[in-house]
């Protein structure tokens, strides 16, 4: 059961005290990304209407944009024609160690990927007006308008219930591992992190192919690159944790590494996860997890010793499970769903 997140009070009363004050329009500026890299869109203040269009000049002025929120909410129909453009022109949200609460939230959900970081506090509420004495009242038309765009964006209903189903007095509060669970894909990198994080992979390499090879050092590049998010380190992480190299040796630790790597959608970590949750086991749902990675793995992986390697394991293993079973894991692989696919896969694997 999913608990409603009612922490950081003291965020929240900031967000009040902030739209009680006078409804000016939010601050949007650009900033032109250098060497190949994004512009920087930010947001900061509150949204009120005509934002929208503001927004949308300078939005139409960038091909590829992270749109970094700062803002305690404002006018629902200026959040969600700002989180519309979002979503048409595939701009990255962010939200670095700031609030973003109400409008502002329903804005950062429309990015592809939409990233946080763990100091990150992003709130949800149900709208509301404000009679004469004060009280708030939940606004039905805004609330049909905010599951409309939530509906039209793709979320389940689970999110839906999530964002709309506190009242004007709460706050749900999404942090990381609430999203997981809402299945709402959330990055902890932007851009600049993505492309450090793939440097430190690339530079592990070198440490591990080295002549004398530098496993040890491998790993904390290894380490550095899975903890920003790159899938790739995470599965060779978990390959040198499995392989006690550079590393103690920790069956618990690899898998951990190598579900990340999955979730992330890397096909050799399927096929590592295949390996690993298989080997020595007669644990009937076990197999069948084993069975779905390895089918997953020969279904996404390139031509060559792995793809071949994940067909053979995945034969092998449905033949130890009964009609039911074998039916059961391929229901599994036709729902899995990556929680972000990652952009850049790895060409080969440690098992080659």
């Amino acid at each position: 059961m999913i608990k409603q997140m009612t922490s950081f009070p003291h965020l929240w009363v900031l967000a009040v005290m902030l739209s009680m004050q006078v409804c000016n329009a939010a601050e949007i500026t650009k900033e032109r990304g250098a060497n190949g890299l994004p512009d920087v869109i930010r947001i900061s203040g509150q949204f009120n209407l005509g934002d929208q269009d503001k927004f949308q000049a300078i939005a139409l002025t960038s091909k590829k944009a992270i749109v970094y929120l700062d803002s305690p909410g404002g006018r629902v129909r200026a959040a969600t024609e700002i989180g519309t453009i979002i979503r048409m022109k595939g701009f990255e949200t962010a939200v670095d160690n700031a609030v973003c609460a109400s409008a502002c939230a329903l804005v950062w959900l429309a990015g592809e990927p939409r990233t946080m970081t763990n100091s990150t506090s992003i709130g949800f509420h149900a709208s509301y007006t404000t009679g004469k004495d004060g009280k708030r009242t939940s606004s039905v038309s805004d609330g049909a308008t905010i599951g409309a765009y939530l509906t039209r964006m793709g979320f389940n209903e689970k999110v839906v219930g999530f964002v709309t189903s506190a009242g004007a007095e709460d706050m749900h509060w999404l942090k990381k591992s609430t999203a997981d669970q809402l299945g709402i894909a959330v990055a902890l990198a932007t851009e600049s992190d993505k492309r450090k994080s793939y440097a430190l992979f690339a530079d592990g390499l070198k440490l591990v192919t080295a002549t004398p090879p530098r496993p040890s050092d491998a790993a904390k590049l290894y380490r550095q690159s899975a903890e920003i998010g790159f899938a790739g380190a995470q599965n060779n992480l978990g390959d040198m944790y499995e392989n006690g190299e550079g590393l103690i040796k920790s069956d618990k630790a690899a898998i951990y590494w190598y579900t990340r790597a999955a979730e992330r959608g890397e096909p050799t970590a399927y096929l590592s996860l295949a390996h690993i949750l298989s080997d020595g086991t007669e644990d009937t749902d076990l197999l069948v997890e084993s069975v779905k990675y390895a089918s997953l793995a020969f279904a996404l992986l390139p031509e060559g010793k792995n793809k071949k390697s994940a067909e053979k394991l995945a034969t092998a293993l449905s033949q130890r499970l009964s009609q039911t079973d074998r039916t059961r894991a391929l229901e599994l692989v036709n729902r899995w769903m990556p929680l972000h696919q990652e952009e850049r896969l790895m060409g080969d694997s440690p098992r080659n």
